[in-house]
């Protein structure tokens, strides 16, 4: 009788691992990790890229953005990033990439151990442990460390190519200033 139940439970265990996962929809699943950033923010921090390191500030109101950084070498905007004469386009602004926000219609093409979302213009994210983890677009990659109280995320890494720039956003500056 023993045996009977037991083989039993294994069967069970069998035909439960093999049935297909149902994977959520991408949509729902992005809206409880990803959140816009604030309609007015200021940050500031520094990027990395090999010895060189640049302090940036960056200041968000409404739909604009503006980046100052003093090293004449690296060239930040809302569509396009420069760092040693060789310049990348951004698939979205630098204050969503800091905040993790990719906006667009993504659907899950993976829902195992780390779920994969794709859009239709190419974009991915990745989610692990309900976290996002990394984002790809064209040669761009993304990886994202710790996300602070206020919704950005503290330590990212770009890597364009053979290339790998990190950014450490340090903190959020009060309007008083």
């Amino acid at each position: 009788m023993k045996i009977i139940s037991l083989l039993s439970f294994l069967l069970f265990l069998t035909i439960i691992s093999c049935a297909p996962k149902v994977c959520p929809d991408g949509n729902e699943l992005l809206s409880k990790v990803i959140r816009k950033p604030p309609e007015k923010v200021k940050l500031y921090g520094y990027i990395k890229g090999g010895y060189l390191r640049v302090p940036f500030l960056i200041e968000k109101k409404g739909n604009e953005e503006t980046i100052k950084v003093p090293q004449p070498g690296l060239v930040v905007s809302s569509s396009f990033f420069c760092w040693n004469s060789m310049c990348f386009d951004l698939p979205v602004s630098p204050m969503n990439i800091i905040y993790g926000y990719f906006p667009g219609n993504y659907k899950v093409v993976n829902c195992g151990g780390e779920v994969i979302l794709r859009s239709e213009d190419g974009k991915e994210i990745i989610l692990s442990k309900g976290k996002l983890k990394a984002f790809k677009y064209k040669r761009m990659k993304i990886l994202y460390g710790e996300k602070s109280p206020e919704g950005y995320y503290k330590n990212l890494t770009i890597i364009l190519g053979n290339m790998r720039i990190k950014i450490f956003v340090e903190g959020k500056l009060s309007w008083e200033i």
